[in-house]
């Protein structure tokens, strides 16, 4: 009689769609497949997308694009929505034939964000290959270039078998670049004459026309091939079908959506001809007329099962196991007849219910995930970092610091701002009359005034005559002398003429006055930029800011890894100060050269580390436990040249204390549903999720009645 639960035939009544994602250097691509008839076949392909290719968010966006037109090419009312993805990705994202970690991190985050079930992945590269090769029927012999906007991907592939693949960055010489891939292959005697161009979203004939263009066999290029290579241009879509239907293939078996079916292009020796064996299905039918069927539905070519390195996919499949290996390992039974002995046969279906018994019982596995609700503590206290203090202490709120000292210096120049009259002055010479009995001297500096209040002052002291005369009245002679002046004042204004007549100091004129016999000259004026006290407080001040800044990222670098420079306790003093200009000083610009002595605090980050995790761990709340490390940041209240107040905020992630190994226990042998009610009767659990291995028919499915086949998951929510 069959066992149904047994049987890893696919249901054909019920379609499943899934879809295929390829992730490259700044693009993707989907589709989305199906099986039928037994054979993979993509139904809808999206145009690409571009993405950034460094952040986890633009990937998302691009994903999320692709898959959304692939989708709605296929059923623009939406009503197909798969969730599960095989993914295609690109060489670099794979370590030791796994997911490099920082790349599973980001596919992870994908996956939660498109709510995909990535049912596992194969290089992109290598399922061309494996497609290519099927496609024309003998194992590939070539050098595949994939090209993008800065990276080159090349692939050697020899007799269907792919050697090594090289990403060589983008120059603005494409032949160079290819030449320089090419030669990194030194450990090969002959390079393939093939050359094979794809899916870069670039003109790729332009690019074709200037490889041919190259010549490839002169002496100076050393490279070695037997023949001109032939190059070509493989569809936009070529690697996307490939995915899908190379990796779609081993996928569509693993989780039972196809039937295994063997290996269409088994691998090929060189020199080796295949004879075609009798009893072949070609696709006739003996003794019938075949006008008289309908001809077979269109199906898309399939890749076989792809080489060891590409089947590294997220689906456990069963090892084919004989029943017989498992109740008598080691013994061949003999053949028998159903009439001649009914006790063998009766021990045989003993043996063989006790064997599947034994399977079920200890051979499936499950996964159990629980997704708590995380908890975040914060606490905010109070410390003063001092030179004076001995070592730390949380009680006291008073932490240890050392200084740091450097000297800067730099210069920089503003234009000026200041405004001011400059120019010469008049100056010329006077006749000084003294009209009184006395002779009179007048000194260097005194000050005669114009009628219109100019003021000109002598450059030399004079000694001036009294006046004399006899009893006749035209006999009277006043004194005189004759001196230079020089105007107070600067301008055009001081420019007299001849014959103007000045008031010397406060004399009366009947007694004393000076007249000038030539005109004043040389006087002028006009308004200059000049230095201001703006443009040097403001130099000061740049310059300032500007040194501060510098002595931080120098005492920063002199610091330890196990230190840390407090900014806000960085002073200044200044050391030397040279202006290039005085205030008031004609000139278009000011130039200051400044050199300063800096003087910042340093703490110990290891200490401070310690002082925040004490004051931490006694605040956790009974049933909680600390998820990961703890952040602080701390606020700087006041800060002076020997101590600083500091605000240290912390922040630390907690989850519910879970004892797992009693959940194992309490789990074993339990239903799905008996165990979602007891895991959601636990403390802070949002969520459960289950994966069980294989995958039994509901009236059977239960968590694994062996404690050690139990897998607990526990991860915080978002």
């Amino acid at each position: 009689m069959p066992l149904p639960f047994l049987s890893k035939k696919p249901k054909l009544d019920s379609r499943e769609y899934l879809f295929a994602l390829e992730i490259d250097h700044g693009r993707v691509k989907s589709a989305v497949w199906s099986v039928i008839n037994n054979r993979t076949q993509v139904l809808s392909i999206s145009t690409p997308v571009n993405w950034d290719d460094t952040t986890d968010d633009s990937l998302v966006s691009a994903c999320d694009q692709s898959l959304s037109d692939a989708a709605a090419r296929l059923d623009a009312a939406g009503k197909i929505q798969p969730e599960k993805v095989i993914l295609g990705l690109p060489s670099d994202w794979l370590a030791q034939e796994k997911i490099a970690p920082v790349r599973l991190k980001s596919l992870k985050y994908l996956s939660h964000k498109l709510s995909l079930k990535a049912v596992g992945f194969v290089v992109t590269p290598e399922a061309m290959v494996r497609f290519q090769q099927h496609t024309e029927g003998v194992p590939l012999t070539a050098i595949m270039l994939g090209i993008w906007t800065s990276l080159l991907e090349m692939t050697l592939v020899r007799l269907g078998k792919t050697d090594r693949i090289h990403l060589i960055k983008r120059s603005s010489a494409i032949v160079s670049d290819v030449v320089e891939g090419l030669s990194r292959y030194s450990h090969v005697d002959m390079l393939p004459s093939r050359i094979l161009l794809y899916d870069s979203g670039l003109d790729l004939e332009e690019i074709r026309q200037q490889l041919l263009a190259h010549p490839w066999k002169a002496p100076q290029t050393r490279l070695p091939f037997l023949h001109f290579p032939k190059i070509e241009i493989l569809s936009s879509d070529f690697s996307i079908r490939a995915i899908a239907l190379a990796g779609g293939t081993e996928v569509a078996q693993a989780i039972g959506l196809m039937s295994p079916v063997p290996d269409i292009l088994p691998e090929i020796e060189p020199q080796e001809i295949v004879q075609p064996e009798a009893g072949i299905d070609l696709g006739f039918v003996a003794e019938q007329d075949v006008a008289q069927f309908s001809p077979p539905p269109v199906i898309e070519p399939v890749a076989p099962p792809i080489s060891p390195a590409l089947k590294k996919l997220a689906v456990r499949r069963f090892p084919k196991i004989s029943l017989r290996a498992i109740a008598f390992p080691g013994l061949r039974l003999p053949r028998f007849s159903v009439g001649g002995k009914p006790l063998l046969i009766f021990l045989i279906a003993v043996l063989l219910l006790a064997g599947l018994f034994g399977g079920y019982w200890y051979l499936p596995s499950s996964t159990v995930t629980l997704t708590v609700d995380k908890r975040i503590l914060e606490h905010q206290f109070e410390l003063v970092a001092d030179t004076d203090a001995g070592e730390a202490g949380g009680d006291t709120g008073v932490f240890p610091a050392v200084y740091s000292e450097t000297s800067v210096s730099d210069q920089s120049s503003v234009p000026t701002t200041g405004s001011k009259l400059v120019g010469d002055k008049a100056s010329g010479s006077v006749s000084v009359i003294n009209g009184t009995s006395v002779p009179r001297s007048f000194p260097s500096g005194t000050a005669i005034t114009s009628p219109s209040g100019l003021k000109f002052m002598f450059d030399s002291d004079i000694q001036i005559a009294s006046a004399s005369g006899t009893a006749d009245p035209n006999s009277y002679q006043p004194g005189k002398g004759t001196v230079k002046v020089t105007a107070a004042q600067i301008g055009t204004d001081s420019n007299l003429s001849a014959g103007t007549q000045f008031k010397i100091g406060t004399f009366s004129t009947l007694d004393f006055v000076a007249k000038n016999e030539e005109a004043f000259s040389g006087g002028s004026s006009r308004q200059a930029q000049v230095v201001s006290k703006d443009d040097i407080s403001k130099l000061r001040q740049s310059l300032s800011a500007s040194l501060r800044e510098r002595a931080r990222e120098d005492l920063v670098s002199r610091a330890s890894d196990d230190e840390n420079v407090i900014p806000e306790s960085i002073s200044l003093e200044t050391e030397s100060e040279d202006f290039s200009h005085k205030l008031d000083a004609e000139a278009a610009e000011l130039n200051l050269k400044l050199e300063v002595k800096a003087t910042g605090l340093v703490i110990s980050k290891s200490e401070l580390n310690s002082l925040v995790a004490e004051q931490i761990q006694s605040r956790i709340p009974e049933g909680f436990t600390q998820l990961g490390d703890i952040s602080y940041t701390f606020d700087v209240k006041e800060a002076g040249k020997q101590k600083v107040a500091l605000t240290v905020n912390v922040s630390a992630p907690l989850l519910p204390r879970l004892d797992n190994s009693q959940i194992i226990r309490d789990l074993t042998g339990k239903s799905p549903g008996q165990a979602k009610d007891y895991l959601a009767g636990l403390p802070g659990v949002l969520q459960v999720e289950f994966t069980f291995s294989p995958r039994m028919p509901s009236g059977l499915l239960t968590l694994p009645h062996v404690s050690s086949k139990i897998n607990l998951v526990v991860t915080p929510a978002p």
